[in-house]
């Protein structure tokens, strides 16, 4: 049986603007990127009719997680920087929106969200490196 995974090489990270029409820029030299990371409350509604002393639950609210990446860092690029890059958006206390597209336009995946980390490091021996987390608010979409 020949696989369907596909090669990640190539997906992007983009910010919009918040004009309208809204214009999505892909932050610079992205090399590892994680999706958000979805999950879901249970509540549980175990009682004294349980059947046979087993624990039930039902689904509760959900939590459209975290994005992470990583990306050499650039601080003087637009899209690194403290004046129209990631570092101002970290400044801005402001909710942005983001997309993350997958290559061979597998798949786009959308969604609200604020930086909750913005992590430069300087290795002695490797690149200058950027390290970021953007909590998602509200849900994300994939189309």
């Amino acid at each position: 049986m020949t696989s369907s995974a596909f090669w990640a090489y190539g997906s992007t990270l983009q910010l919009g603007d918040g004009a309208t029409p809204e214009v999505f820029t892909s932050i610079a030299e992205i090399v590892e990127l994680t999706p958000p990371q979805m999950s879901r409350d249970e509540i549980d509604v175990t009682s004294h009719s349980s059947s046979d002393g087993y624990r039930e639950f039902i689904a509760g609210m959900r939590d459209g997680g975290e994005v992470s990446f990583r990306a050499n860092w650039l601080p003087t690029n637009a899209t690194h920087d403290g004046t129209t890059g990631l570092l101002e958006t970290f400044n801005d206390n402001n909710t942005h929106n983001w997309k993350i597209i997958l290559p061979n336009t597998l798949a786009t995946i959308s969604f609200a969200g604020f930086l909750t980390a913005f992590e430069p490091d300087t290795p002695l021996e490797e690149q200058g490196q950027l390290s970021g987390t953007i909590k998602v608010s509200g849900k994300p979409t994939v189309a």
